[in-house]
């Protein structure tokens, strides 16, 4: 592995832990996953940390996995967070100057500082920040208001904020595990990284990650992420649904689960106790609940603001997708062009599933960054070795004339010497 970057990234989910060992080159030009491992969580269900002690030893077995496949100590680890008590809140911020001036970035902090203020509460953390309506005076929305001249900058910040306990509380766990947080990068954030384009998020879009446990949704228009809202619904409310109707084990209802979207027979039948089910009544289980999926995704949509804004639809991603019942009743229910996201393929994971969309995403995310600090000291040193360069002309003129200079006076001398005998 030489010189190259090592990173390693943890997503606790409410049914696997996901953990993968990324690598960069040295110059930033290859990103390879060398290893993905996936276990079994314990100690925690529908988002909510029941045993710290289960959930941490579930944490170690993967992280002893790859240790042993790739013989090495893991020290740190970048974890992605989600769940209910990630909130998104955004506020118009205006700065007024006395004079004309030149925008600087200090400004922009500036609207960021107010904004955090005017947000944040004291118990909250702060995952994602993110600028747009950005105007100078009362002219028209730039991009970039940083060396624009004027009395005015005003824009809209969004802030993607949670629970400071909820990190700590996920600190103290990864700590147990042997492990270090690194960074922590929000769930759908990172799931949109893996799966969204330029182009999608440009236009306007949704992303859906439907998980085990929670669904989280994330709304970009003009590049920019405007709208972040998560529920606690997910793919394990099909499988207690079945305990409940049927009065069945979960792996009882996870078998019939599976036999039954497996089945191209809807008159197929499965024996529970002393009840006969037909592949029909499972789907229409699965339906059911479905339909609070589509519910969640139309209101809050609404709620957003944003009902106009998505030009490239809902994009479907998240373990939970792969159903195909889930996927075609939310297409065909939900009113908007809807089609299934998946995470861009790396080298030694080439096969991305949609359930490795927040686990990719958060690669790219701190990779990314890696990549900025190589790409940041190749023009320092550039800058550098072309102002060393100069230094070596500007010296070797110096040196020209001065010797020039030396000739001129020693023909001199010659000329005054030899002056003598004429």
């Amino acid at each position: 592995m030489g010189t190259n970057i090592l990173k390693f990234i943890l997503d606790i989910g409410n049914s696997k832990i996901k953990m993968l060992a990324g690598e960069l080159s040295e110059d930033g030009s290859k990103l390879n996953i060398l290893k993905h491992v996936e276990v079994d969580s314990e100690g925690i269900k529908k988002s909510v940390i029941e045993s710290p002690a289960l959930l941490s030893e579930s944490i170690r077995k993967a992280k002893e996995m790859i240790e042993e496949e790739l013989n090495l100590n893991i020290e740190k680890v970048n974890l992605g967070i989600g769940g209910t008590k990630v909130c998104s809140r955004t506020t118009n911020i205006k700065l007024s100057f006395e004079e004309e001036k030149e925008i600087k970035e200090s400004d922009l902090n500036k609207l960021y500082e107010l904004a955090k203020e005017e947000l944040k509460y004291s118990d909250e953390e702060i995952l994602k920040k993110e600028y747009y309506n950005l105007r100078v005076d009362n002219a028209g929305i730039v991009k970039n208001p940083v060396g624009l001249s004027g009395k005015e900058l005003q824009g809209d910040i969004h802030l993607v904020l949670t629970k400071s306990s909820d990190i700590e509380d996920l600190k103290e766990i990864v700590i147990r595990s042997g492990m270090e947080i690194e960074s922590v990068c929000f769930n759908a954030y990172a799931a949109s990284r893996a799966t969204l384009s330029f182009e999608d998020k440009d236009k306007g879009v949704a992303l859906i990650d439907i998980g085990e446990g929670t669904t989280d949704i994330i709304i970009y228009k003009n590049n920019k992420m405007i709208y972040v809202k998560s529920l606690s619904l997910g793919g394990m409310h099909y499988i207690s649904d079945l305990e409940y109707i049927y009065k069945i084990s979960k792996e009882e209802a996870l078998k019939i689960m599976d036999k039954a979207i497996s089945s191209n027979d809807l008159e197929e039948t499965f024996i529970i106790g002393n009840r006969k089910v037909s592949t029909k009544n499972i789907i229409d289980a699965i339906n059911a609940r479905t339909d609070d999926f589509v519910k969640f995704i139309r209101n809050t949509i609404q709620d957003s603001g944003f009902t106009g804004y998505l030009g490239k639809g809902i994009c479907l991603t998240g373990g939970v997708t792969r159903i195909d019942e889930t996927y075609d009743w939310i297409k065909g229910n939900l009113g908007y062009s809807v089609k299934r996201a998946y995470p861009i393929s790396i080298s030694g994971i080439e096969d991305s599933k949609p359930e490795m969309s927040v686990c990719i995403g958060i690669l790219i995310e701190v990779m990314e960054e890696e990549y900025n600090k190589i790409e940041k000291n190749k023009k320092l040193k550039e800058k550098e070795e072309k102002v060393l360069k100069q230094d070596v002309i500007q010296n070797d003129n110096k040196e020209q004339q001065l010797n020039k200079k030396i000739e001129k006076e020693r023909f001199k001398k010659i000329k005054m010497w030899f002056s003598n005998f004429i």
